[in-house]
Order: C-alpha cells, then structure tokens, then sequence
C-alpha cells in the first residue's frame, strides 16, 4: 500500500435507511402509548389536587371550628370559607385545563361538599369524576370524611 492512499469503511446508504425506518417504526409505536401514559398521569395529578383540597377544606373545618366547603363546577372547583358559596367571606377557584372537565357530579345534596365547624365529616358528600375524554378519574368523600380518588 502507498504511503498516501486509505482505504475508509463504514456503513452503505442502504444500512443507514433500513437503520432509520426501524427506528421511526418504532417511534411510530412507541410515541402514542407515552402520549396516553403522559395524559393519564396528569389526569391522575388533578384528582390528587382536588383530593388534597378537599381534605385540607376538611381539617380547616374540624380544627378551626369554621364552616368551610368546596362547590364543584365543569372547569373546576372553588374552595370557601361559610355555609355555601353564595354566603361565602373567602374564597378560591381552582381552573382546570380547557381539555379537562368535572362531569357526573353526584354529591347529597347540590354541587356543594360542605363541612360544619368543628366536624370532620362532611354535611354533604358524594362523588364526581375528572375526565380528558380519555380517561377518567372518580374523585369521592364519604359520609365518615374518607376522601380519596380511584382511576376507572
């Protein structure tokens, strides 16, 4: 061999394209399985926040001896400070996402869970699920204040 002359290997066009289409085949699979895994874990976030708001509407109420609540609507929630929303001295709305919704509320009584000062179960009580049209969530307290949420 000349002092000046390489030869040089590596990989022909042909390895590089098939190389590619296996890795956008599996990408075209992969892809939309981590879309729904992602949607479904925030969903999940979600309910964990309004259960969280819930149980600390709850403690407010059974530590501070104060009437507190929480009013479910489509695109959220809001926390208060009464005995329901329209006589409320406080109050705080929690939004959801455009793409996420309360539906099916199921609560004893209205839209409202209701805690009277000093207890810690509530007056009203029920269930509701958060969906993305997808998945969904059923958020629930029951009439001895457990509070919780299950993926369905």
């Amino acid at each position: 061999m000349s002092k000046g002359s390489k030869k040089y290997s590596g990989f022909s066009l042909f390895e590089v394209i098939i190389t590619m289409g296996i890795l956008l085949l599996i990408a075209i699979l992969v892809f939309p399985i981590t879309i729904s895994k992602t949607q479904r874990s925030k969903l999940e976030s979600y309910a964990t926040q309004a259960t969280t708001d819930i149980y600390y509407q709850q403690q407010r109420s059974s530590l501070k001896g104060m009437d507190t609540g929480v009013s479910i609507q489509s695109d959220g929630y809001t926390l208060f400070d009464g005995t329901d929303l329209l006589s409320a001295t406080e109050t705080q709305f929690k939004s959801l996402p455009s793409n996420v919704s309360i539906t099916d509320i199921n609560l004893t009584s209205g839209t409202e869970i209701a805690f009277v000062g000093g207890s810690f179960k509530p007056t009203i009580y029920g269930t509701f699920l958060i969906t993305n049209s997808t998945d969904t969530v059923r958020v629930y307290i029951n009439r001895e204040g457990l509070i919780g949420y299950e993926i369905l």
